[in-house]
């Protein structure tokens, strides 16, 4: 049984007053007895005196009766139980008391150990002499009487002790008890966590001091305790916004063991990119799941992170679930826990980005090839500050320079005749009322109104002199900006000497037919000649418009293309520095979840803008190839109306967006035909670049529709209308003719609808017509076979 506290201070208080008890009684009795027998040799002191004093003078006078009166006086009076007086002979003398008969001879006396008596030998002298021996016994029950009594007076003065001390200690023990057992509740309500009790007893005294350390230590667990509380409630979030972080980061994300490659946790990300669960990769290794390709090629990275603590960016690739190839770029930084050393690998999935960058590259070729390949056209860009950023091989062609020698020069000046810069810099000087010089004088009348066209001559690198047609039109950014210029020059030499070469048959011509008649049969051979070399010249000058609509239509491409290319690696850029300094501060622990959260929305945001932008560039490049191709190779093939007319619009409509002018269509799928689409686009084309041209002067707005249906089994009619100014009667009849234009010598040519009626009629087999009432709008009515013409 186990004892309280209270009964092992009672049973310890008893124990120790038994023993003391103990002790005081022994040591009583022990000092008892040494008192007592003090008291009985000082008693048989004073009656060895007593008998000297009185046997003496009897025994002098041999009075034997005196002797034992004086026996039998003592015995009464002293408590002596008997007497033997024995002479010097040891001869009894007298006796007096002795039970039975007495010893006559002091050799034959010996004395008989008793508990109630004291025997006791006195020699007797007589006038100095020795006389005999006195043997006498003294009663000693007085003395174990008065021992008893002592005894018994002990036991009861011990008894009310140890009564008082019952007592005593029962009170001690009762108010050590409830003091303790305040002290015992209080210290369990600490121990269950109650740490807000107070104890009311916190006196001077040692339970009190007990009492006030035990208030003293709750105050101190409560604060520590609150303070625990707090800390791991903070802990617990964090714990948690990291596990929120982690999971709402996009990216594979794990946490596993350096040694073993054991996954302990894995992200939604991990989940999405991979296609493993969460269940099914805790727990097992990356290896062992297959996830790493290059099996070296980790070991590489996992030895960079045990030697450096992290690393960033490391180009890799990995297997997903179902056998997917997946191109990443990971980062891993080192981290101890529970000193145990683990990884935490973040791998990003570029995969995507690659095929972009792949497409935009092959897009960048595939338009550098494009551009090469319009040999007959000189195409040249530059910055805002003039400097050369492309030379084309048709420039290299025209001029005789390489691109080497002219790509990040500031100016395209040397190889312009400096005579007609002068001039244009003083007509523009006089125009915008400054002084325009530089590269201003190409890109002045460009800037205000979009584009420029004018007639320039060029010098080629022999010192040749070429007569060229040169467009410049402004490059602008998604802000509306001006980055750059691209000029696109065709020779017009041809055409120009054609003119000139007919200006001087003519001027011959009358001379000779007003002055030599005589001679009009060689005149007239002469003059078939000439028409002959006009003829030659005229389909030269179809040529040429034909590359030129193609230059107009890689100028505009060449235009738009820039933005989104230009969007796509600013937003890059962008996220490249965001990248490396999100890396940064992972890697330096200061990654707080607003800066990530920050980071994550503004990549989300920017590969948006980076997808539709290579998007935009993607569609604008396929629409061209065909338009393109078609245009140039007047391939026959088996096509769609609507995707043709669709194509056209697509490629026109950056260049229509410069303008207040709409273009709207409306052509059903289905119509199917076997015959030239690149013929077709080219006719849509300068339809509209004729309207826009010629059909809205003076008008800041207008309307361009085109419609088609079947006319019967084997013709499809296409309608093209606008809401222009219409052609004057007396012009309608000659739109068609080569060479007519109304705007001679403000970059019209007058062959843009000769090359469409002669494709429609000619090349397409079908017949065009036209109808326009002045001040309404002009409507042109193609009818076309489904089947070419052979």
């Amino acid at each position: 049984m186990r004892l309280s506290l209270r009964w092992k201070l009672v049973l310890g208080s008893v124990l120790i007053e038994v023993a003391m008890l103990g002790f005081l009684v022994s040591n009583s009795l022990r000092l008892n007895q040494e008192t007592m027998l003090q008291l009985v040799d000082l008693r048989l002191r004073e009656v060895s005196v007593l008998l000297n004093t009185s046997v003496t003078p009897a025994m002098a006078q041999h009075d034997v009766a005196t002797i034992n009166e004086v026996f039998r006086a003592s015995r009464r009076k002293d408590g002596i139980v008997y007497f033997l007086l024995f002479d010097r002979s040891q001869h009894l003398i007298a006796a007096n008391g002795w039970d039975g008969e007495a010893p006559t001879d002091l050799h034959d006396f010996h004395i008989a150990s008793s508990t109630t008596r004291i025997d006791a030998r006195l020699p007797v002298t007589l006038n100095g002499m020795p006389y005999g021996d006195l043997l006498f016994g003294v009663n000693t029950q007085f003395v174990k009487d008065a021992r008893d009594r002592l005894l018994n007076e002990s036991v009861l003065i011990a008894t009310i002790e140890i009564l008082i001390s019952f007592i005593c200690i029962a009170l001690l023990g009762t108010w050590l008890t409830r003091n303790l057992k305040r002290l015992e509740v209080s210290a369990n309500a600490i121990s269950r966590g109650e740490y807000g009790l107070r104890i009311a007893h916190t006196g001077n005294d040692e339970v009190g001091g007990v009492g006030r350390a035990l208030n003293i230590m709750g105050e101190q667990l409560e604060r520590d305790i609150l303070a625990l509380k707090h800390s791991e409630q903070q802990q617990r979030a964090t714990a948690e916004r990291l596990q929120s972080v982690f999971e709402a980061v996009p990216d594979y994300l794990t946490l596993s063991q350096l040694e073993s490659g054991m996954i302990v946790y894995g992200n939604a990300g991990f989940e999405t990119m991979t296609g493993y669960t969460r269940a099914e990769a805790v727990g097992q290794t990356s290896i062992k799941m297959g996830i790493w390709l290059d099996i070296e090629n980790r070991k590489r990275w996992v030895k960079s992170v045990f030697a450096n603590g992290f690393i960033s960016d490391f180009q890799t690739s990995l297997s997903t679930k179902d056998g997917k190839i997946k191109a990443i770029l990971l980062s891993a930084k080192l981290l101890d826990i529970d000193g145990v050393p683990h990884i935490v690998t973040i791998c990003k999935d570029i995969t995507e980005r690659l095929e972009s960058e792949i497409k935009v590259e092959m897009g960048r070729r595939k338009l550098q090839a494009v551009l090469d390949a319009a040999s007959e056209v000189s195409i040249i860009a530059t910055d805002v500050y003039g400097k050369i950023t492309m030379f084309n091989s048709g420039a290299e062609k025209m001029l005789g320079y390489s691109a080497e020698e002219f790509v990040g020069r500031i100016t395209p000046a040397p190889f312009h005749d400096k005579k007609e810069l002068s001039e244009r810099s003083r007509q523009l000087s006089k125009q915008f009322g400054r002084h325009i010089s530089g590269i201003e004088i190409f890109t002045a009348v460009a800037i205000q109104n979009g584009s420029d066209v004018s007639n320039w001559t060029y010098i080629h690198k022999s010192g040749k002199r070429i007569n060229v047609s040169l467009v410049v039109t402004t490059m602008r950014d998604e802000f509306e900006n001006v980055v750059g210029y691209l000029g696109i020059a065709r020779d017009i030499t041809p055409q120009v000497e054609a003119r000139a070469a007919l200006r001087q048959l003519n001027d011959e011509l009358e001379l000779r037919v007003n002055e030599r008649t005589a001679e009009l049969k060689k005149a007239n051979l002469d003059l078939a000649l000439a028409m002959e070399k006009l003829q030659l010249a005229q389909d030269e000058l179809i040529r040429s418009e034909k590359l030129k609509a193609l230059g107009n239509i890689v100028a505009v491409v060449a235009h738009e293309l820039n933005t989104p290319i230009g969007n796509s690696l600013t937003v890059a850029t962008t996220l490249r520095e965001k990248t490396t300094s999100i890396n940064q501060l992972f890697a330096n622990g200061g990654l707080r979840k607003s800066t990530l959260s920050d980071y994550l929305s503004e990549a989300d945001e920017g590969t948006s803008i980076l997808i539709r932008a290579l998007h935009r560039s993607s569609d604008l490049v396929n629409n061209f190839k065909h338009v393109a191709v078609d245009q140039v190779t007047d391939q026959r093939r088996p096509f769609d109306l609507y995707d043709i007319i669709v194509d056209v619009a697509a490629v026109l409509s950056p260049m229509l967006r410069m303008t207040p002018f709409r273009f709207t269509f409306d052509v059903p799928q289905g119509i199917l035909l076997d015959s030239y689409p690149g013929p077709l686009e080219q006719i849509v084309t300068n339809l509209i670049n004729n309207s826009v041209a010629h059909a809205f002067d003076g008008k800041d707005q207008g309307e361009m529709h085109l419609t088609a249906r079947l006319f019967d089994e084997k013709t499809v009619q296409i309608l093209f209308s606008d809401d222009g100014v219409g052609i004057e009667t007396d012009h309608l009849s000659r739109i068609f003719d080569p060479f007519y234009t109304t705007k001679m010598g403000r970059g019209g040519t007058g062959l843009g609808l000769n090359i469409v009626h002669n494709i429609a009629t000619k090349t397409l087999g079908g017949n065009l017509n036209v109808d326009s009432f002045y001040g309404k709008g002009t409507v042109f009515t193609l009818n076309i076979p489904l089947h070419a013409p052979t």
